[in-house]
């Protein structure tokens, strides 16, 4: 498959959405369907559907959202049809409804596969928040 852009290109965007709070709209729009979430715990949470729904629950209970802050994108690997490695090293910062703050300072690696996201894992401080 022939990709229209690049895997970097493809990962601004993702970011760039995360900056404007459309968390789910860029799942919608880069995840594949079998998609799959790992988290520095060990959870997975694998399906676009079920990623999606997950996000929506946690989204629900954000009171403010504070913005993103991006420090670096990158490739590791991109064979120029949609397969390769992305990451992007971010802070988010967003109060919770139960008066916490969610404030991970994180660095998302994205595995690629036919121009969508197939395994997204995420290196942060699970006791940070």
């Amino acid at each position: 498959m022939t990709t229209t852009h690049s895997l970097l290109e493809k990962t601004q965007q993702i970011v760039e959405m995360l900056q404007e709070g459309q968390f789910v709209e860029g799942m919608e729009q880069f995840y594949a369907e079998d998609a799959v979430n790992e988290e520095p715990t060990g959870d997975r949470v694998q399906g676009r559907a079920t990623i999606i729904a997950n996000e929506r629950k946690f989204l629900e209970q954000v009171e403010a959202f504070h913005g993103v802050t991006v420090r670096s994108v990158g490739v590791g690997e991109d064979d120029g049809r949609g397969n390769g490695v992305t990451f992007a090293e971010y802070s988010i910062r967003a109060d919770l409804k139960d008066g916490k703050q969610f404030n991970p300072d994180q660095v998302q690696v994205t595995r690629w596969k036919d121009g969508k996201a197939v395994h997204i894992q995420f290196y942060y401080n699970p006791n940070s928040f």
